[in-house]
């Protein structure tokens, strides 16, 4: 189990959840185990310019990513309306989870206090359901880079 004031770390069970996506869907955590990795992407909203720029970075290296045999999944708090538009306006080919409640945030300990939603952060989820990687920003234009993000599921393999 982790500590309760940083969230899960490295060698943790992932906490498990169910979120609806931009297509209103629910889409659960643990229905990725035993399939892929999961590089959860934390971001602070549709109408943050430094979130808007990540999902890009995401998204211009998402082939390069479900080659590792990785998902991404981001999250934000942003209500279905918003979170659907954010994936329309940016064409994300990625799941896109609406979190207006918080609960994932709060439970992967990544709530922004001074903006209300999340702040930067990325978990790399093994298909175990174990955490291999925590990234969590301190600023909104910290954001872990993608190239850091590939090398550490490629060494994953390797394990």
């Amino acid at each position: 189990m982790f500590r309760m004031d940083e969230g899960p770390i490295i060698g943790d069970l992932a906490p498990d959840f169910t979120l609806r996506d931009s297509n209103g869907d629910s889409v659960k955590l643990s229905g990725y185990r035993g399939r892929v990795n999961v590089l959860l992407a934390f971001y602070n909203g549709g109408a943050d310019a430094y979130s808007v720029r990540w999902l890009s970075q995401l998204n211009d290296d998402y082939l390069f990513f479900r080659s590792l045999d990785t998902d991404i999944v981001a999250i934000s708090s942003d209500n279905l309306d918003k979170t659907r538009e954010t994936v329309r306006r940016h064409k994300i080919p990625f799941k896109v989870l609406s979190d207006p409640g918080n609960v994932a945030i709060r439970e992967y300990r990544v709530y922004n206090d001074l903006g209300d939603g999340a702040k930067a952060a990325a978990f790399i989820i093994d298909p175990a359901g174990m955490v291999r990687y925590k990234y969590v920003g301190r600023v909104p234009v910290d954001m872990p880079p993608n190239d850091k993000l590939m090398e550490t599921i490629r060494d994953m393999k390797v394990d």
